[in-house]
């Protein structure tokens, strides 16, 4: 992987959303076998310019399971910290459960046991940890534990994460920097799923003559909340763009690139229309473009119906079981195996967005969105 500049050495000016199948080199990701390293190259690059330092695997994780206690030891280096999650209910489904996600009727319960933030700061040296990201590698430790002892009676395959708003923030972060097997992400906005480039054309570019919300132009990384429900969403490392927003354009990643990380995996992403209505400002429009520009890789990967994104009309948060019936389509393919489900779904409302989607492609894409790896 090349030596990533500084912040202030990204002079390059891109409005085209970056390639998902370009290395940061310029060397064409043409296999199956290199997008795995692609999207490692994508998540140092997100780490580097976003969110500070990602703590990485240990080298080495132990652990045990008694009923619903996991006991995990991780080691790096020469430091070793203890851990504990919980998992609780019934079901066959293990599930971390932000605020307002979406779930299987019948599932289980995650729960992290206290101070594993300032442990896994401790046990890399790390100075700042995201808060969601923590999750993230929370949930790998678990799978690991999980995967150790096959005889427990929780499946870890059966792991997902979802939560909506704030938390839609929190169930993004938590699916990309993990391996967990379904991420559902629901209205995530700005500091979530939101494509910072189209973000900033509304807000202070031409975009912004289209624009047709009510309350706000969109959420984005100039104007994100410090702190929130399942926040805070970035950390210092964003502060660079936080004070000069159109420096997005000089990123050579964007939230699409971001949400791909999670292929092959299973997602659901929904967002709501809201156009006209007091949660416009979450940029719904923005998702949608991040959503649509993702697709491709599941697509280039072979497997597309691993990947659902539904547009609803609803209030925030507050969709009905009718609008967001994908999600209960991915859990039958994910957790049941229903090959038949539908879950190859791409549902942008034509009058539910603030840029036609028929703009989108000449204005946004320089790239192959057919690519098909090998």
């Amino acid at each position: 992987m090349p030596t990533l500049p500084e912040p202030s050495g990204l002079t390059e000016v891109n409005r085209k959303l970056p390639d998902p199948f370009t290395f940061f080199n310029g060397t064409k990701v043409t296999t199956k076998e290199q997008w795995e390293c692609r999207r490692k190259e994508i998540l140092a690059m997100a780490a580097k310019y976003l969110y500070g330092p990602v703590p990485p695997e240990p080298d080495e994780v132990t652990g045990t399971v008694s009923g619903g206690t996991v006991s995990i030891t991780a080691k790096a280096g020469g430091k070793t910290e203890t851990f504990s999650a919980s998992i609780s209910g019934s079901g066959s489904v293990i599930a971390l459960k932000l605020s307002g996600g979406i779930f299987p009727s019948g599932h289980k319960t995650l729960s992290f046991g206290s101070g594993f933030e300032g442990k896994i700061r401790n046990l890399f040296g790390l100075s700042e940890v995201n808060t969601n990201i923590a999750n993230g590698w929370m949930i790998d430790r678990v799978m690991d534990v999980l995967e150790q002892n096959p005889g427990s009676g929780h499946d870890p395959t059966k792991v997902m994460v979802s939560g909506c708003s704030g938390c839609g923030k929190g169930a993004y972060l938590a699916g990309v920097f993990s391996r967990a097997p379904v991420v559902v992400i629901v209205e995530s906005g700005g500091g979530g799923v939101a494509n910072l480039r189209q973000a900033e054309w509304f807000r202070h570019g031409e975009g912004g003559s289209v624009w047709q919300c009510s309350d706000a132009k969109p959420q984005s990384i100039d104007n994100l909340e410090d702190n929130g429900i399942c926040g805070p969403w970035v950390t210092s490392a964003a502060r660079w763009l936080r004070s000069d927003p159109s420096k997005v354009y000089n990123l050579p990643f964007d939230t699409h690139m971001l949400l791909a990380t999670i292929a092959p995996r299973h997602l659901v992403h929904f967002t709501n229309a809201n156009g006209r209505n007091s949660w416009c400002h979450l940029g719904g429009t923005c998702e949608a473009l991040s959503a649509w520009a993702a697709k491709p890789v599941w697509k280039a990967l072979g497997v597309p119906e691993r990947m659902g994104f539904q547009m609803y009309s609803a209030n925030h948060c507050g969709a009905s079981g009718s609008q967001t019936a994908l999600a209960g389509e991915m859990f039958k393919r994910a957790f049941e195996g229903n090959t038949s489900a539908n879950t190859d779904v791409m549902g942008i409302l034509d009058n539910g967005v603030q840029q036609p989607v028929s703009e989108w492609e000449d204005m946004w894409i320089d790239w192959d969105m057919d690519t098909v790896l090998q």
